[in-house]
């Protein structure tokens, strides 16, 4: 206690201070707490809808690892081969199309040269090609068909184009 000249007053000073208080946490606001009951009584609604029978749970499961062979995995690109870039691109209606799995010389070197001439017989046919989803630089990534035949394997048998087994996402080859 200090002694002020025109009053006694008691001042909190020294070490009767309190410094370490501990403040009462607050419990979780109504919403949080409807939120929360909210998610428990819906994953119970669930629960009791689903079913776990064992054939259901067999029959999802094979489902799951055995797609459908008929279905076609990605998009169909159809069209005129308009442009040969080399022999593992060319461009369908100007749209231009890499074909997966197949790994041919560069246009720089000779054996490419001859890759691309041969490839460029196929200008001006009809081409489909199954797309993957994958894209590479500006080009769509596909498995293609000319005249009913994988142009993939063609290119492998006929020339120097070697399959790229990384790259085969189908297993195709």
């Amino acid at each position: 206690m200090r002694r002020n000249r025109k009053h006694l007053k008691l001042v909190k000073s020294g070490p009767w201070r309190r410094r370490n208080v501990r403040r009462r946490k607050n419990l979780p606001s109504n919403t949080i707490l409807l939120c929360v009951l909210f998610v428990l009584f819906h994953a119970a609604y669930q629960y009791q809808e689903a079913d776990f029978s064992f054939s259901s749970l067999t029959e999802k499961a094979t489902q799951a690892i055995a797609p459908t062979p008929n279905k076609p995995r990605g998009k169909i690109l159809e069209g005129r081969i308009t442009h040969v870039r080399d022999g593992d691109t060319f461009e369908v209606n100007g749209i231009p199309v890499r074909i997966s799995a197949l790994d041919c010389p560069e246009n720089s070197t000779s054996v490419g040269q001859k890759v691309t001439r041969f490839a460029k017989q196929f200008k001006g046919q009809i081409a489909v090609c199954e797309l993957t989803g994958a894209k590479t630089y500006d080009r769509v990534v596909g498995y293609c068909s000319i005249g009913g035949k994988d142009f993939g394997k063609t290119m492998m048998d006929q020339t120097s184009c070697k399959l790229w087994a990384k790259y085969d996402v189908w297993n195709r080859y």
